[in-house]
Order: C-alpha cells, then structure tokens, then sequence
C-alpha cells in the first residue's frame, strides 16, 4: 500500500444542507483520523445570493470552466503538496475546471458520483413527478426545452453545455483518473459516459454501532424520509389503509405534509402516526424497534443514509425495485423490493413479513451483516485507501 498521502477533497455545498455535505465532510474525517493530512476548497451556492447581476452572469459562465477556481485550486495543491484531488460537487461554482488545475500539478483525481449528473442536468432523472430518461436517449438538449435544471431553460442550456463540452473534450475520460459509486445502479449507468475500468466501488459508511438483535421489539413499521411525492409517502399511506392492523409511523417533514395529514384524515385512518423531525439517536431508537423500515421512492436515489442506519440496528428495508434503492436492497437477503409504483405489492410484501417470522429474523440479521461487510468505518477507509493505493502506484 501507499504511504500516508495529502488529500485535497474539493466540494461545492448546496443552499440547504444534504446528504453530499455530509459525505464530503465524513470523508475527510475518515482520511484525517487514519493519518492523511486532509485540506478542503469548498465553494457554497450561498455565494451567488450575494453577487450583483453582472457577477452572476459571469458565475453562470463559470458553470463551463470557473478560473477563480482554477487559481484557487492550483494555489492549494503547490502550497501543501497535495497528491489526490478528490471532488465531490463540482456545480455551479467550481466546475470541471477542478480536474484541469489537479492534473497540471501531477495530482490523481478521485470523482465520488451521488447522483446522475453527468447523465442529467438535474443530476436526478425526474420530470414531473416520474423518472426521466431523455437526456440519456435523447440528447441533453431535452433538460434545455424544459428548463429542468431550477425550471431555468438559460441555467440549463449553461448545465446542459457545460457537460456536452466537456465529454467532447474528452475532460471526463482524460482528466480523472477514478469514479467512485456505491452501487451495482449507479456502476451501470456510469458505463455509458465513462470507461468501465475507471468506476470504482466504495460504500458509504456509519459512526453507528451494530445494536443487539435479540432485544427488538417489533412494534411497528416505519418511514422516514422527506414527507413528499417523490419519496413515496402516498404509496406508504396507500398500503397502510389497507393495513389497519398494522402501525405505520411517518418520521420526517417535507412539502408534501399537508396533503399526507389530509389523507390520513379524510380516510380516518387510527393506524398511522405523524413524528415530524426526530434526532438521530431519536431515530435510531425509533428504526431499532421496527419491524422494518418502508422506504417506497418513486425515482433513483443517491445513497440513502437512513437505509445504512438500518442495516446497523438490524432492521430490513422493504423498498422500491428500482435505481439504487433496487440494489441496495437485496430480496430475501437484508430486506424485501416490492413494485416501486404498486401500493398493493407492498401491502403483500407486509403481509408476507408478517406470516413468515422465521424469514423476518433472517432479514434482520442479513441486514446487520450488510452493514458490518460494507459501512463500517473500518471498512470503507480499507476500500478508500486500496483505491488511492493503486492510483498512486501506477
């Protein structure tokens, strides 16, 4: 293996805070207390708040290549001897210029994948409420005459060419040297825009520890996500009225509130409980005495943290077939997959839960494994450190 080595992770933050912050942040945190030293470029979308209209026009053409970044970028890798790159979010303030100012200095650049970006603008695959595949089938000029990227036909004719650019110059297949997906979905798609032997595997991992199996309670089933379509609340709700002999609790807040309370009391339905936001040792109580955790997306996903958080106090996931969350989620091994759009199906999926206990403990217990073979701390800075090992040993 290599010796320790100097990280530069390089991340562009969101408005709201994610899932993609965090990773970011727990990955540097992972590298930190094993030995590496660690700096950070953050750039955050808060920025562009600030700035006058004539800033903003050249930060929208910054989308395209950013040199401030670039400068920026270079100044820190002379200045520490940085030897990996390693870039999380490069949109709409740092941009692919990243790769050019790691690759100028002899850097090798690591590119985590979250989401489907480079595939789609919106890096989701979703318009109007239901998955979307044009800009793979299709072309990228599909995201441009629907203005999918913030409903914005000029912010997604700069998105959309900034990533049309940058395949025909080859930046995406010559200038980074590894891409990391957590999953078989993610690895599938990626093959369409970049060459097999550069995607990597690398699981997202949890500070939890695994929690005692045999202590469960049972209780009930639960939800936690944000309260909206997309997510699958009204399939979850859905199923559950057809459920009345069983408990669903609804953690989480989101847009889609109003309309899941009205359902629930239009419907009267007694089985059913509203937490509204929960800690997370809140929630890992909550998600260590259920009997599954109901996780009914309606689109691809990135990585569900909630699911990890699951598999570690041993309780399945009874989720969508499709994206991620499709192979995330092994049938019959640490959970069930049911049809993502189909109430009905995951009614039967309950129901076969709830007939077959012997079945429900092997779940549970498949579930921790998973969690102990792919998201310990321990584990995932083993695969980090293998990959930084074989770029830099080439």
């Amino acid at each position: 293996m290599a010796q320790k080595c100097k990280v530069l992770i390089v991340h562009n933050q969101y408005q709201l805070a994610g899932g993609e912050d965090t990773v970011a942040e727990n990955e540097g945190n992972l590298l930190r207390e094993n030995g590496h030293e660690v700096f950070y470029y953050t750039r955050t979308n808060k920025e562009i708040e600030r700035m006058n209209p004539m800033q903003k026009a050249v930060a929208g053409l910054g989308t395209l290549f950013s040199w401030k970044a670039y400068r920026e970028i270079s100044k820190l890798i002379m200045d520490h001897g940085i030897q990996i790159v390693h870039v999380h979010n490069t949109v709409p303030l740092v941009s692919p210029s990243v790769y050019y100012a790691a690759k100028k200095h002899g850097c090798k650049v690591v590119q985590s994948i979250h989401n489907m970006r480079m595939l789609c603008p919106t890096g989701m695959m979703v318009r109007n409420e239901s998955i979307c595949e044009e800009c793979v089938t299709k072309g990228l000029r599909c995201a441009v005459r629907h203005g999918c990227y913030r409903g914005s036909k000029l912010q997604s004719l700069l998105l959309s060419g900034s990533i049309a650019l940058h395949r025909r110059l080859g930046t995406y297949t010559k200038k980074v040297d590894a891409y990391l997906v957590t999953t078989e979905f993610n690895y599938r798609m990626l093959q369409k825009v970049v060459p097999e032997d550069k995607i990597y595997f690398k699981s997202y991992f949890s500070d939890s520890e695994t929690w005692d199996i045999a202590k469960k309670r049972h209780e009930y089933y639960i939800y936690i996500s944000r309260v909206e379509y997309l997510k699958g609340i009204f399939v979850a709700l859905k199923a559950f009225a057809k459920l009345p002999g069983q408990r669903l609790l609804v953690m989480g807040v989101g847009p889609g509130e109003e309309a899941a309370h009205k359902y629930v009391e239009d419907n009267q339905l007694e089985n059913i409980e509203f937490l509204g936001f929960k800690t997370k040792q809140e929630m890992l109580e909550l998600l260590y005495h259920a009997k599954a955790l109901v996780f009914p997306t309606q689109w691809y996903e990135g990585f569900p943290m909630t699911i990890v958080e699951s598999m570690a106090v041993g309780t399945p996931v009874i989720g969508s077939n499709i994206g991620n969350v499709g192979t995330i989620v092994k049938d019959g091994v640490n959970g069930l997959t049911f049809q993502y759009d189909d109430p009905d199906d995951l009614v039967e999926k309950i129901h076969y839960l709830e007939d077959h206990e012997e079945v429900a403990r092997k779940l549970e217990e498949g579930a921790q494994a998973d969690f102990i073979e792919h998201h310990t701390f321990e584990r995932v800075y083993q695969q980090t450190f293998e990959i930084y090992s074989s770029l830099l040993n080439e």
